[in-house]
């Protein structure tokens, strides 16, 4: 995807992503996928839109990319908390609040037609946002899951380029809910010379308190050095994810000759 051009971000965003790119030079240009496999709780693809993309990310993903990067969180919390509130402030002021600006008196009887039209706007059906939150919550209350082992590969195996290996995780189910139909699912994209995966894995049924283990055949890519890490989220058939406030699951193999 070609990177936006920063004329076409807001200046305060684009000052703040020009820093975080200064810090992550200053860190010895680390690549996304090693930042992601330092932080440990986002993907390469998230840290890479936080230097990329048209909005302003989240402070929790700012932090992990400033920690992957050695930075002084307490600073850049000041700077993200900054930049939020220049784009607040840049945001443009709304159409019904022009005469408030000009030292006019408003003859009567335009200020009743104007009265007369907020009242109309207010009972109009409200349009829904582009974007929603996401959930706090499970979609199903009580929904919750423990990971509890690596059964195969432990993190940072070595492993020889092109081999396949099978990874095998247990995960219990600690809530109220039976699991059916579930997956994991792989939270980033298949690159070039990346560890090779199915994009879903099957959860077998597993009732409440139960323990399940769960299995994904890896292939390995033929060259050398490369540190894979993969991180997988519970998602049902239809690609929802289920547990939104879990961490991901992942493994992380080192791929030497």
């Amino acid at each position: 995807m070609p990177r936006l051009e920063a004329e076409e971000r807001a200046p305060a965003l684009e000052e703040f992503m020009a820093g975080l790119r200064e810090l992550r030079a200053r860190a010895g240009e680390p690549s996304f996928r090693r930042m992601a496999s330092k932080s440990g709780a986002v993907s390469h693809a998230t840290l890479h839109l936080t230097v990329t993309g048209k909005r302003l990310q989240p402070w929790e993903t700012v932090r992990e990319f400033v920690r992957a990067c050695d930075g002084d969180e307490d600073e850049w919390h000041g700077r993200w908390s900054a930049t939020q509130l220049a784009l607040a402030e840049d945001a443009p002021a709304p159409a019904t609040a022009w005469w408030r600006s000009k030292r006019v008196l408003v003859p009567v009887a335009a200020a009743l037609a104007v009265a007369v039209a907020i009242v109309v706007v207010t009972f109009l059906p409200r349009e829904q946002p582009a974007e929603t939150a996401e959930p706090a919550g499970p979609p199903y209350p009580g929904d919750s899951s423990r990971f509890v082992a690596d059964v195969t590969i432990p993190d940072d195996t070595v492993v020889k380029p092109g081999t396949q290996f099978v990874k095998v995780w247990e995960i219990q189910n600690t809530g109220t809910v039976e699991w059916r139909g579930r997956y994991l699912k792989r939270t980033d994209p298949v690159d070039a010379g990346d560890c090779r995966t199915p994009e879903r894995i099957p959860v077998n049924d597993t009732a409440p308190q139960q323990h399940v283990q769960v299995t994904v055949t890896v292939s390995a890519p033929p060259t050398a050095p490369v540190d894979c890490r993969v991180y997988w989220k519970m998602v049902d058939e239809a690609d929802r994810e289920l547990l939104p406030a879990r961490q991901p699951i992942f493994f992380s193999v080192l791929v030497r000759p």
